[in-house]
């Protein structure tokens, strides 16, 4: 009877293939998010501390005197950051407008597959050959590496797409940055918003400052203690 309770784990070599392949996936999406966190940090702390540069002026002469007038100046300021760090993406994501009018005119074609068209310069794999996967638990999976379709080679009638991905890319990771830039100095805002007009007793003891002042400390100007107990 107590056979019965036992499991056959043995792995054939298909499985431990398909195994290794679903760990080196599973690693590799950790560093993938553990970049992505990482760069979300960087930053953060790289750009949270221009908002500290922007406002110390105005804080430290008085200019500004409430969390409200705070708030305004500091996303006054925040937002013509955010204007003028994009002022070059813009004009990048316009150079590739122009490319794009151009490049379709010349053949008279305006929907292309340009990341397609891009791909010629990558090495290309046929990830779709169905002898390169497994299905598990009903989920396609990769169980080998695909074969090699194609190296890397120029063609002449994609130039346009050559110059398309790459402004592209450039342009979207540029904002993307620029846009995390804008929220971390949100975030130091409001932080500031909270310590700069803080006032707390965390480091003040009532008896303490009895005798270090020799006595009852000043009552409404004055230093008359009040009346002892009868």
């Amino acid at each position: 009877m107590m056979a019965s309770f036992f499991v056959d784990f043995t792995l054939s070599d298909n499985d431990k293939k398909l195994l290794i392949v679903l760990l080196f996936v599973l690693i590799l999406l950790f560093i993938i998010v553990g970049l992505i966190g990482w760069l979300i940090r960087f930053v953060t702390i790289r750009f949270e501390g221009r908002m500290d540069y922007e406002i110390h002026d105005a804080v430290i002469y008085r200019v500004i005197q409430t969390p409200e007038q705070l708030r305004k100046y500091g996303r006054k300021k925040n937002n013509r950051l955010f204007v003028k760090a994009n002022l070059i993406p813009f004009f990048i994501a316009l150079t590739s407008l122009l490319i794009w009018i151009i490049y379709s005119a010349i053949d008279h074609v305006w929907a292309r597959d340009y990341f397609g068209e891009f791909s010629t310069l990558l090495f290309n794999f046929d990830w779709s050959n169905e002898n390169c996967h497994t299905v598990v638990w009903g989920i396609r999976v990769l169980s080998r590496w695909p074969d090699l379709v194609s190296s890397p080679h120029w063609v002449n009638a994609y130039w346009g797409s050559y110059l398309l991905v790459p402004l592209w890319l450039i342009a979207i990771i540029w904002y993307a940055v620029n846009t995390q830039a804008y929220i971390a100095r949100e975030l130091q805002l409001n932080k500031r918003m909270h310590t700069v007009f803080e006032k707390s007793l965390d480091d003040f003891n009532y008896f303490d400052d009895v005798k270090a002042q020799g006595g009852v400390p000043p009552m409404n100007g004055t230093n008359v203690p009040p009346n002892p107990p009868q």
